[in-house]
């Protein structure tokens, strides 16, 4: 009987079983990289919010006009004024935007603005609303969390003034601009004054530190704090040791 040859461009069976196991190895190793790529890509992010069709000024935004958008660790820093997809349900919904926003913008800060579309009436348990002085600045916003900072004389002779710019208390929320806790369309208005809601120890301890500011106002900084990330309101460190310093005494402040 007449010996069939094998066709040379056929693998054999057992080149064809190792091809076919390697294939699966290989599939099984890219599919662990994807995942590792994945867990790397999401340790340390955050979600944003994000518009996903066109919602017009004055209309309060709904669960379908926004969708969450991952942005990885090291990028942060850029989203530090566009609203966290967790704060959805108790800051984002049901309120109005500022201006008209279109599909695909994120929603800032400043353009929504937490609790502007709501009466101050209702103050968290535990906090005081107060009222401080600011040198006027015209493109603050109810609802953007800033820094105040302060003019003080930290040279202790008598005597003489060396007067220095220090932060005093990092993000804190406007809750209004001039007593009013609406927005302005054309962001030029500047009032003198600030409403803001701290706790009760450290509404006590701001008016303490007023006392100690040369020009008797605080000085607002169009940014939450030196990490650009808004959070509960915190004393700045180096207040404690310069205000120790101060000629007037000034009672401990606690961070």
């Amino acid at each position: 009987m007449a010996r069939r040859k094998q066709n040379p461009w056929l693998p054999s069976g057992g080149v064809l079983v190792v091809a076919v196991l390697a294939a699966i190895l290989a599939g099984i190793l890219l599919n662990v990289y994807v995942m590792y790529l994945k867990s790397s890509y999401e340790a340390g992010s955050e979600m944003f919010l994000q518009l996903k069709r066109d919602v017009a000024k004055g209309k309060p935004i709904e669960s379908a006009d926004i969708m969450a958008f991952r942005v990885p660790r090291p990028l942060l820093p850029s989203f530090s004024q566009v609203v966290k997809a967790r704060y959805k349900d108790s800051s984002v919904l049901g309120n109005k935007p500022r201006r008209s926003m279109f599909k695909g913008e994120f929603l800032l800060n400043t353009d929504f603005l937490p609790g502007s579309a709501k009466k101050l009436d209702k103050i968290r348990p535990g906090y005081e609303r107060m009222t401080i002085e600011i040198r006027p600045e015209p493109l603050l916003q109810p609802g953007a969390f800033i820094t105040i900072r302060g003019a003080f004389d930290t040279n202790p002779d008598q005597r003489k003034e060396d007067r220095e710019i220090m932060d005093v208390l990092y993000n804190i929320q406007v809750k209004a601009v001039g007593g009013s806790a609406e927005p302005t369309e054309d962001r030029r208005r500047a009032d003198n004054n600030i409403q803001i809601e701290l706790k009760s120890t450290q509404a006590k301890q701001v008016l303490q530190i007023k006392e100690a500011l040369v020009d008797k106002h605080f000085i607002v900084s169009l940014s939450p704090s030196p990490t650009g990330k808004a959070g509960e309101p915190k004393f700045a460190d180096a207040i404690l040791d310069h205000i120790a310093k101060l000629r007037r005494a000034v009672p401990p402040v606690s961070p």
